[in-house]
C-alpha cells in the first residue's frame, strides 16, 4: 500500500532530530505534518510544538498513529488526503514533512497559495530540490522553480542517504527550507497572469518564447513580438533564460 502511494518510511532519529531543528519550532506553535508514516517525525516534533496536526491517507498508518499517540494531547491524526484537505486558515502555522514523492510537488503548491505559515521544512527527491532551487540558464530551471521562489527564500540543508529509509528508495533524498518572504515578488493582484504567462512559456521549453506564448495565449507573433521587445526581452530567448523579474515585465504587456 505504501509503496503505491510513494512513501519511504524514515528511520534514522539523527536526521529526525536535524529535520525538526532545522524548523524552529517554538513552545507556542502548530506544526502540520503531512504524510507521517509511521511516526518518527510526529514524536519528535510534539516534544517542542503546543500542537501537531499529521494529515495521513492510509487508513492503516492512521489507525496505528492513533493508537500509537492516543495519550499524547499534543497530537492529532486527521486521516485524509491532504490536497483535499484545508488547514485552519485563522492560525499561524509551521510544516515539517518527509513528502511522498509522487505527489510532493503538488503539496508544495498548495502550501504557497497558503498565507499563514513562515517556515516549511519538506524533505523531497533530490531531483524535485533541484528543480525548486534553480534559476534561470540552469537545465532545472522550471515553471516550479519560479513559483517556489516568488513566494519563498528556499535554502537547501542537507542530502539524506538512502539507508536511512525503509524501504531503502531508488533515489536520494533533500531537505529544503523554504521561508516565506514578507512580500511576494509579483504583486497578488498580478500573480494570475504572471502565472499563466510562466506555465505558457514552459509548456514547450524547447521553443522559443515568441513561438510558445503566440500558441499557448492565442496572440498574433507580430503582435507579440513588439510586445517582448518592448520590455526589453528577445522574442528569441526560451523560457529556460527568462529571469523572475522578465517575466513580471511582461504581465504589464500580454
Amino acid at each position: 500500500m505504501r509503496a503505491r502511494l510513494g512513501q519511504n518510511f524514515l528511520i534514522d532519529r539523527n536526521i529526525s532530530r536535524k529535520i525538526i531543528s532545522s524548523a524552529e519550532i517554538l513552545p507556542s506553535e502548530t506544526v502540520i505534518e503531512i504524510g507521517p508514516g509511521k511516526g518518527i517525525l510526529t514524536e519528535g516534533i510534539a516534544k517542542f510544538a503546543k500542537n501537531v496536526i499529521a494529515v495521513e491517507i492510509d487508513r492503516s498508518l492512521a489507525e496505528n498513529l492513533s493508537k500509537k499517540f492516543v495519550d499524547n494531547r499534543k497530537i492529532r491524526i486527521i486521516k485524509n488526503n491532504f490536497l483535499e484537505w484545508t488547514p485552519d486558515k485563522k492560525n499561524k502555522m509551521k510544516f515539517v514533512a518527509n513528502l511522498p514523492y509522487n505527489v510532493s510537488t503538488s503539496i508544495i503548491e498548495k502550501i504557497l497559495y497558503l498565507n499563514n505559515w513562515e517556515i516549511a521544512v519538506f524533505m523531497v527527491q533530490k531531483e524535485v530540490a533541484n528543480r525548486i532551487r534553480a534559476t534561470a540558464g540552469s537545465d532545472d530551471y522550471s515553471s516550479l522553480s519560479i513559483l517556489c521562489q516568488v513566494f519563498c527564500k528556499v535554502e537547501k540543508l542537507f542530502d539524506v542517504p538512502k539507508t536511512c529509509f525503509i524501504p531503502i528508495p531508488k533515489i536520494t533524498s533533500t531537505v529544503l527550507k523554504f521561508k516565506r518572504l514578507d512580500k511576494a515578488l509579483v504583486n497578488k493582484k498580478n500573480q494570475k497572469i504572471f502565472f499563466e504567462i510562466v506555465r505558457a512559456s514552459f509548456k514547450h521549453r524547447r521553443k522559443i518564447l515568441l513561438n510558445s506564448l503566440s500558441m499557448e495565449l492565442g496572440i498574433k507573433k507580430d503582435e507579440l513580438k513588439e510586445k517582448l521587445m518592448s520590455v526589453g526581452i528577445s522574442p528569441n530567448q526560451r523560457a529556460e533564460n527568462i529571469s523572475i523579474e522578465e517575466f513580471s515585465r511582461l504581465v504589464s504587456v500580454v
